[in-house]
């Protein structure tokens, strides 16, 4: 058995594998740039698997790279719990299974790493005693759709308003949009800002309709009485958690306050299904107001890398 058959073995005997970490979900996101995932496995005495470490994989001149997947929060090291345990029992637990998939990783002799961890990953000593260090980023989340009311009342009372503003245009939601269609409402919303960070269509194209396909995924759209598209949102989740993956606002509607009623109508659309809702993250200002307005709490994550001599040297160089 090789270690992707084991791997998803392991994922269909743990549910509580978060959907990044899936088989599924990282064929999603590799195969459409034609990318790879390789992902190593630490196991306790009996042989049974208890802690993952997946990544994308490649080489640029000659030199090999672990990443993150694009539209993937987080890959990073996942270790399953274990009932009963003492304080002292799981950290000696995740110190040695940690310490396992650094020795995999070492021998790779991989250029540079750089991966974003699970939002429960904490104790990454291990990674920093090899010589890899640790910068802390921050989602927004609110942690309990089950009272919508409640969520509703968190909002700011600017967020309020723009989903009364866009409700009184006769503003709706819809839920049939293509993946085409979002990633054509993005590129449009990008070039108005300059920018070159476009995702490739196949790779939204095949994010969106897998998850679509399997029930944990669906795009928001908001569309005005003339049929014009203002905003829209994609959204996938499992059993604990959602993620707003993708938004796109159309430059001429920017003010409509169609970009927020869509956000609130897509979480209402999830809260039966899941437990939480995640803005996906952003350390951008302008991004993160938006995000602590709808009444999302900060919490942090870990992107731990490592950078071999050499990659150091050609950074240098290149400045």
């Amino acid at each position: 058995m090789s270690e992707k058959e084991a791997y998803i073995a392991f994922c269909a005997q743990t549910p509580e594998l978060p959907l990044f970490l899936q088989p599924w979900w990282l064929d999603a996101v590799t195969c459409p740039d034609h990318k790879e995932w390789e992902l190593l496995l630490a196991c306790n005495k009996q042989g049974e698997t208890e802690a993952v470490l997946p990544f994308v994989t490649g080489t640029r001149l000659g030199l090999r790279y672990a990443l993150t997947p694009q539209l993937t929060q987080y890959t990073g090291v996942w270790i399953k719990e274990v009932e009963g345990e003492t304080v002292t029992e799981r950290l000696s637990r995740a110190k040695r299974l940690q310490n396992d998939l650094i020795a995999q990783l070492e021998a790779k002799k991989i250029a540079f790493f750089d991966l974003k961890f699970p939002l429960t990953y904490r104790y990454w000593l291990p990674f920093y005693w090899a010589g890899y260090r640790q910068e802390t980023h921050y989602t927004y989340r609110i942690e309990d759709l089950s009272d919508l009311k409640q969520v509703f009342a968190g909002f700011d009372y600017s967020k309020q308003k723009q989903i009364r503003k866009a409700q009184e245009a006769g503003i709706v939601i819809d839920f049939e949009m293509r993946a085409d269609e979002l990633y054509d409402l993005q590129c449009a919303q990008l070039d108005e800002r300059g920018s070159k960070d476009v995702l490739s269509r196949e790779l939204v194209r095949s994010v969106v309709n897998e998850s679509r396909k399997r029930g944990q995924g669906l795009i928001a759209r908001a569309k005005d009485p003339e049929g014009n598209t203002h905003a829209a949102v994609f959204v996938v989740w499992d059993e604990h958690s959602a993620w707003e993956l993708i938004s796109a606002i159309h430059p001429d509607y920017r003010a409509s306050g169609a970009s927020t009623l869509v956000v609130w109508e897509a979480m209402q659309r999830v809260a039966a299904k899941t437990k939480a809702w995640d803005f996906e993250g952003s350390m951008i200002e302008a991004v993160e107001n938006s995000f602590r307005l709808f009444g999302g709490v900060p919490v942090p994550y870990y992107e731990i890398y490592k950078k071999t001599k050499l990659i150091q040297l050609v950074e240098l160089c290149r400045k």
